[in-house]
């Protein structure tokens, strides 16, 4: 996975003639050679993806260090959209990484986004990969701001390929089954080909974070027994509040209630008993149920419940054909069908000790009286556990996909050169369907906490007083639940139905004008028209205007429809000044220009310039530098209002104001200036309004990149690159999480900043809701290089003979050297630098080490991550073990002929069963809690293996 020359396996380059014939390379649409490029292109073929043993085609590119970890089937469980792996260049976000298929577009998966699915591109059927980071958004239009990914198929294809395969992991579980065939036949004297493929994979389990030891035994946090300390790491922690026993603080003194009978006991608790770096004082403590730890005991894990990857069943179909009418019109078409379901899973719902059970509840005993001195506060008695009784909620998710394309392409002369054309319709269809299953309905939850003493002595609903038929069913939350208040506070909806739409024309035609001494001038002139659809569903018992609404769940969805369209005219030059002269073996320019006008954002324009000048053939310099823009896609600009709930945490309460490690130097004088009434209560639960922003403009972004190919004629085979890169975006948009808006707003130089006015508090400055939409606010930075290697040395070379076999090292490296992000370019103080922060490594690295002979071969690859702390904030002057240590992954497969026709292979991954390191926060595998979403690092399923079988003929 090299920064390779050439977009071509070697295994098809046999000799220099291969090399330089002229071939489309991604980056541009001029037939040149493949070495020809002025922009770095990173290969992964078909014998590394063979090689990593899985059918998903994103595990393999994500190992690639350009790639940011976001959306995985180990990631996707928190940050939504389960089952869905898209790909997220520079970590700039999927909406910034363009992914083609065959150089062509694919419909999206993501209701509202540009974020193609790669759980629909079986591994089996990729031919190869090709990755391109510079100067892309002047060739393929909007959302190449970080690159493109180009995915090419096989096609064409004569015979039959067959694979079954099984893989798990070492511990039992993630036991995943598939098949897949390729088959396809000549006719017409060949110049027609059908192809065919069919592919199933199913992985039925589910891992949570109880089946792993770094996830269940406690987690590690960074704890301190005064301001005039530094923070250690105290690990195998858990909260008070994941108890299956309800938790009181009754006269100063910590309880259990036994689940049964509702008498109080003394809680089992850790070996450590009560493990708080400050210990916490019951008779003072305004929230000591939200603050308590303890390591051990009756208490379960932060991550139960919680699947590490989600389970999934992908079926995939796909059809090709294409028929040569004759050099100057070739005809080919091309249909694909998926259908994928998967689902997220969480934890049962937890009362963090903020929850009350009212002072009059017939649920309050005469003990729990006793125990606080004869009577209890007219506020009541607060609480917490976590629910076990309810049955462990989830999120199913059922995606279909359709994508055809018809075109014709063909050869051409003109101006006594040669041209050639390219034209194509494609059509997509996602269509997703999602439900959620055993959720909890907190504003019955709440109603039904609310009990008091009705006439007859029984427990009843207050608000059944007012209201007698609203169904309210009284909850006593410090036994176990019955079947009817479970009843009454979960639900399992009906099934929304998103559906997105995407019709694309293109076409253009390519070819020389005039020579030079260098050779041919070659152009490129093209236009496209593009049309985007989302009807986007809600469930309707999210859905005001649904007859199956329900407003005693507490949610809110609105359906929205929003679309688009493009028109686009670009073209290319490529200027080969000298050739095979002193001093300038190459040298050449190239550009690129695309206007582009949009029916919601407007006339756009990007444009790249690049060149290359070679002095001798053994080494190479190439640069790019253009402007790259991106509009706002539809979930962007239109996405409809919906209220949920969300606990939330003031960062204004006593304990953030003193604990909380993101905090800045004017988060206490923020604070002090909203004097919120409520500086007790630590989780709140609110209202979160998401909504559409249709006043967002384009975002603009400048990228460069400079670089070297090394290939010494003294030493062949081996090829060495190495290229800078910076990427600056400006006028981003983007949007926060709900917490990270609060934080935010308290965090700058003063209230009068882009956030605070998100934030809604009541005439006391306690927080009421929070809004979240789209900005164009920030500014994103990001530069490094990129290294590449890449050896083959045949060992008849040293003298062996016979069938010696060759011996090949393939290496990847980058060296990330910034990733700032701004969060208001007027405010310097809102700079973050978060090269070196969960999921961005300084140093990534791949190398790949095979030997390969006649009928054999074998595999062993080193995957590399650099040391990684949890927070800016955390520094090594204030805190103890700040780094995570280097993490090195080792895997190894191989595969053997057993016949002509029948090939065995099989491997582990993570062979030597490496751990998440036990540094706060990695121990799930790297989350990054700035970002909001869960950045996949470390392997938390541990080792794995895989067998497949393969028949071909």
């Amino acid at each position: 996975m090299a920064q390779n020359v050439s977009n071509q396996p070697d295994s098809v380059l046999t000799d220099s003639d291969a090399a330089d014939a002229p071939i489309i390379v991604t980056g541009s649409r001029i037939r040149r050679a493949a070495t020809d490029s002025t922009a770095p292109i990173a290969t992964v073929d078909s014998d590394q993806i063979k090689a990593a043993g899985t059918q998903n085609i994103a595990d393999v590119v994500n190992q690639l260090p350009a790639l940011a970890v976001t959306q995985t089937n180990q990631t996707s469980n928190l940050a939504g959209n389960a089952g869905i792996n898209a790909l997220d260049l520079r970590g700039m976000g999927t909406q910034r990484t363009l992914v083609l298929v065959d150089g062509r577009r694919q419909v999206a998966a993501i209701p509202g986004t540009s974020a193609v699915d790669l759980s629909n591109i079986p591994s089996s059927l990729v031919e190869r990969v090709e990755v391109i980071t510079g100067g892309a958004s002047a060739l393929y239009g909007a959302d190449a701001v970080a690159g493109v990914a180009n995915f090419i198929l096989k096609k064409d294809y004569e015979g039959i390929d067959a694979n079954a395969r099984y893989s798990a992991s070492t511990r039992g579980d993630m036991d995943t089954y598939g098949i897949d065939m390729l088959a396809g036949t000549n006719f017409a004297d060949s110049r027609g080909n059908v192809t065919l493929y069919g592919f199933y994979e199913n992985t039925p389990d589910t891992v949570s974070g109880a089946d792993r030891p770094w996830t269940s035994d406690g987690y590690p946090i960074y704890a301190r027994a005064s301001s005039e300390n530094r923070y250690f790491i105290q690990d195998h922690v858990r909260n008070i509040n994941t108890a299956d026993a309800a938790q009181l603080v009754l006269g100063g003194k910590l309880y259990s209630v036994d689940r049964g009978t509702g008498a109080l006991r003394d809680p089992i608790l850790g070996p450590g008993g009560l493990v708080n770096a400050v210990p916490v004082d019951l008779d003072t403590s305004t929230d000591p149920l939200g603050t308590l730890l303890t390591n051990g005991g009756e208490y379960n894990g932060r991550y139960d419940g919680l699947y590490l990857s989600v389970p999934s069943k992908r079926i995939n179909t796909r059809a090709s054909a294409s028929f040569e009418v004759s050099p100057a019109l070739n005809l080919f078409a091309n249909a694909t069908f998926a259908h994928n379901k998967s689902e997220a899973g969480y934890l049962q719902m937890t009362a963090f000790g903020t929850d009350v059970v009212p002072a009059d509840s017939p649920y309050i005993t005469d003990a729990i009286r006793a125990a606080s001195g004869g009577s209890v506060p007219d506020s009541g008695v607060q609480f917490a556990r976590r629910f076990m009784e309810l049955p462990a909620p989830r999120t199913d998710y059922d995606r279909k996909l359709f994508q055809s394309v018809v075109g014709a392409e063909g050869d051409f002369s003109l101006f006594a050169q040669p041209w050639n054309y390219s034209t194509y319709y494609s059509y997509g269809k996602t269509t997703q369907r999602v439900r959620d299953v055993n959720s909890t309905a907190y504003d019955r939850w709440y109603l039904g906490l609310d009990s008091t003493t009705g006439a007859n002595g029984e427990a009843i609903c207050r608000s059944t007083l007012d209201d007698p038929g609203n169904g309210c069913v009284p909850i006593n939350p410090l036994v176990t639940l019955t079947p009817e208040m479970i009843d009454y506070i979960t639900y399992t909806s009906h099934w929304s139905k998103s559906t997105l739409t995407q019709q694309v024309l293109s076409g253009y035609v390519s070819g020389g004008l005039f020579d030079l001494p260098g050779g041919a001038v070659q152009v490129v002139l093209g236009a496209e028209y593009r049309k985007e659809k989302n009807d986007i569903g809600a469930i309707p018992e999210y859905n005001p205007d649904s007859p199956l609404y329900d407003p005693s769940i507490g949610t809110m969805a609105d359906t929205l429809v929003g679309k688009y369209s493009v028109k686009e005219v670009f073209g290319e030059v490529h200027v080969p000044i000298l050739a095979n002269t002193p001093f300038f073996d190459t040298l050449s320019v190239d550009g690129a220009l695309r206007l582009s006008d949009y029916s919601t954002a407007g006339s756009t324009t990007t444009w790249k310039v690049g060149g290359e000048w070679a002095p001798i053939p053994d080494i190479r310099f190439r640069a790019t530098y253009g402007q790259a823009v991106r509009a706002p896609n539809i979930g962007e600009l239109y996405t409809a209002n919906s209220v949920s709930g969300l606990w939330i945490t003031d960062p204004c309460n006593d304990y953030n104001l003193e604990n909380r490690n993101t905090r800045t130097e004017y988060t206490a004088d923020n604070c002090a200036a909203i004097n919120p009434a409520d500086t007790v209560s630590y989780w709140v639960y609110k209202d979160i309004i998401s909504s559409g922003n249709l006043d967002l403009q384009p975002e603009t972004a400048k990228t460069l990149t400079v670089g070297a190919v090394v290939q010494p004629r003294f030493i062949p085979g081996l090829t060495f690159t190495v290229d800078y890169y910076n990427i600056d975006l400006r006028n981003a948009i983007d949007a926060f999480g709900a917490q990270t808006l609060i934080d935010k707003c308290v965090d700058q130089a003063s209230l009068d900043n882009i956030f605070c006015p998100l934030i809604e508090r009541d005439e006391n400055g306690n927080i009421q809701s929070v809004q979240t939409q789209k900005l164009n606010l920030a500014q994103y930075l990001t530069r490094g290089v990129d290294f590449g290697l890449n050896y083959s040395l045949p060992l008849s070379r040293l003298g062996i003979e016979g069938d010696a076999g060759t011996l090949s090292v393939d290496a990847n490296y980058t060296r990330l050297i910034k990733r700032r992000y701004t969060l208001d370019p007027t405010d310097p103080n809102s700079i973050t630098e978060y090269a070196g922060i969960f999921g961005s490594p300084k140093w990534k690295g791949v190398v790949r080490t095979s030997y390969t002979r006649d009928h054999m071969g074998v595999t062993w690859t080193l995957r590399h991550f650099s040391p990684m702390k949890n927070s800016t904030t955390v520094t090594e002057e204030a805190y103890e073990d700040v780094w995570t240590p280097d993490v090195f992954y080792n895997d190894i497969s191989a595969y053997v002929d057993v016949t002509d026709n029948i090939e065995l292979s099989g491997g582990l991954n993570n062979m030597f069963d490496r751990k998440p390191p036990r540094i706060p926060g990695a121990e799930a595998g790297g989350s990054n809690f700035e970002l909001s979403y869960q950045s996949g690092v470390y392997d938390v399923i541990g080792r794995t293996f895989f067998l497949t079988l393969r028949f071909h003929q």
